[in-house]
């Protein structure tokens, strides 16, 4: 069984989430896909509340699998105490499923922070790390400061979280670079507003 983890604060899920988890089913070849919502404790804090958060990546699964066979979302890492580490999350899913092959799935922003991540080194011992490079890499691509050994699918969306909010926020429309379902989500519930 060929497990995908991919975990974040979904704070909104966007169309770079869901291109991501689209690529990583057709590409890997996974038998199913684990949505993991954390609080990121590189991030200063969330936007959304947990609830508002952890709904909307339920939005994000059912858009990549309407069934609901293929991708499920996991609030484990928001039902602990503090902040989320990547570690706790593979050593909780390699105890669920021992004889699946993780692979967890990294945006390329992601990919760069890993050397200040908590355990690397068991890290790359539970998982297999595939990283989801942007074409226009920034210069010198991805080779910048030592990174862990991982494997790269090119994927050029050119969507964040912050600048979803940012146009939220100053009232503009960010309907083009979110789901459907998430943006009625997010118009529906007044989030990211400033006023």
């Amino acid at each position: 069984m060929r497990l995908g983890v991919f975990g974040g604060s979904f704070d909104p899920p966007h169309n770079g989430h869901l291109a991501l988890c689209r690529t990583a089913r057709e590409r890997l070849g996974l038998s199913h896909l684990i949505i993991s919502v954390s609080n990121n404790p590189f991030k200063t804090g969330t936007d959304a509340p947990d609830a508002h958060r952890l709904r909307m990546a339920e939005l994000l699964a059912r858009e990549i699998d309407p069934s609901g066979a293929f991708a499920e979302v996991s609030d484990w890492e928001l039902q602990r105490p503090g902040p989320s580490y990547t570690i706790d999350l593979l050593l909780y899913l390699h105890e669920c499923y021992p004889t699946a092959e993780l692979m967890l799935l990294v945006g390329e922003d992601s990919y760069r922070d890993m050397p200040r991540w908590r355990s690397l080194g068991e890290i790359r011992k539970l998982s297999r790390i595939i990283v989801f490079e942007r074409k226009a890499a920034h210069d010198g691509g991805l080779t910048r400061e030592p990174l862990p050994p991982a494997e790269i699918i090119e994927l050029d969306v050119p969507v964040s979280a912050t600048e979803v909010r940012r146009r939220l926020e100053c009232g503009e429309s960010a309907a083009h670079l979110v789901p459907p379902s998430i943006a009625e989500y997010i118009a529906h519930h007044g989030l990211y507003r400033t006023t």
